[in-house]
């Protein structure tokens, strides 16, 4: 009928109440303890674990270029909190430099020091039913190296909760899609992949998983990041563009991204939630907005 107070823990033989030692834990009336992060075992004390600054790859997205001299637009929720992010092109990986993000609208500006052999133009015409294309690397490397694109239409203009800065569209997205260019015929930009439904919220809000329904940034989002950094971009094509130079187009213009961060770090991201590290790919979960 005895408990140990805090800092103790009971002895193995259940008789007494011992002191838990420095830089360790105990749960509730517990006849153990552990060290705490940073810390290791050592006989009956924890000593400090040597620092681990090795970088582990954590998680990827996609990104797309705007500029011939290789500015690339991803989503802020791909890069943040990465130590290291790297832009992958035909096999090659560069280190990128986050010349500025927008964590209210999800975006980010990336930067390294390789060009493109293609970019996008940026259009702002979002019209509803018009055909859009969707690509990027969905579930990353783990079905293949190759970039991927689904196609569909502009299902309505106005996100959920009638939000004007995005868009909801019908073409298929995945984890790894997010960052990834919504395109129309002509080649040009018109969003940026950022969520799909999150499955538990819309059992909760719906009773049910809706189909076919996905969200992207609007372009005109886009421009205000990259006006804001003095990045000047191309106007949009007028033209439809052939099959061929589409594929041209997604295949060299949209880019692999993976995150990066010492074990340090993903512990303290883990820690407060602001990133989801479930799978090698990060998603932002969208939730309901009433």
């Amino acid at each position: 009928g005895w408990i140990c107070n805090t800092d103790y823990y009971r002895n193995s033989s259940l008789t007494g109440c011992l002191k838990v030692p420095a830089n360790a834990s105990s749960s509730y009336n517990s006849n153990y303890w552990k060290c705490n992060s940073g810390y290791s075992k050592t006989g009956n004390s924890c000593t400090q674990s040597p620092a681990d600054d090795k970088l582990y790859k954590v998680g990827s997205g996609s990104g797309f270029a705007v500029t011939a001299d290789g500015y690339i637009v991803t989503n802020h929720h791909v890069i943040n909190g990465c130590t290291q992010v790297s832009i992958y092109d035909k096999g090659k990986s560069f280190i990128a430099t986050v010349v500025t993000k927008d964590p209210v609208n999800d975006l980010a500006v990336l930067k390294s020091d390789f060009r493109p052999s293609a970019f996008y133009p940026l259009s702002t015409e979002i019209n509803i039913s018009s055909d859009i294309f969707a690509a990027g690397y969905p579930f990353g490397m783990k079905i293949s190296s190759s970039v991927k694109v689904t196609k569909g239409i502009i299902s309505t203009d106005m996100g959920l909760g009638d939000d004007i800065s995005r868009f909801q569209i019908d073409a298929d997205l995945n984890p790894g899609n997010s960052g990834g260019p919504i395109v129309d015929k002509r080649g040009n930009v018109v969003g940026v992949a950022v969520a799909r439904w999150n499955a538990d919220e819309a059992i909760k809000e719906l009773g049910e998983v809706p189909e076919g329904m996905y969200y992207a940034i609007k372009s005109m989002m886009v421009k205000a990041i990259l006006q804001s950094a003095n990045i000047k971009f191309s106007n949009p094509n007028k033209t439809i563009l052939s099959e061929k130079d589409m594929g041209l187009l997604f295949k060299n213009g949209t880019f692999y991204l993976s995150c990066s961060m010492s074990l340090a770090q993903y512990q303290k991201m883990e820690k407060t939630n602001k990133v989801m590290f479930t799978k090698e790919v990060i998603f932002n979960n969208l939730k309901w907005k009433n």
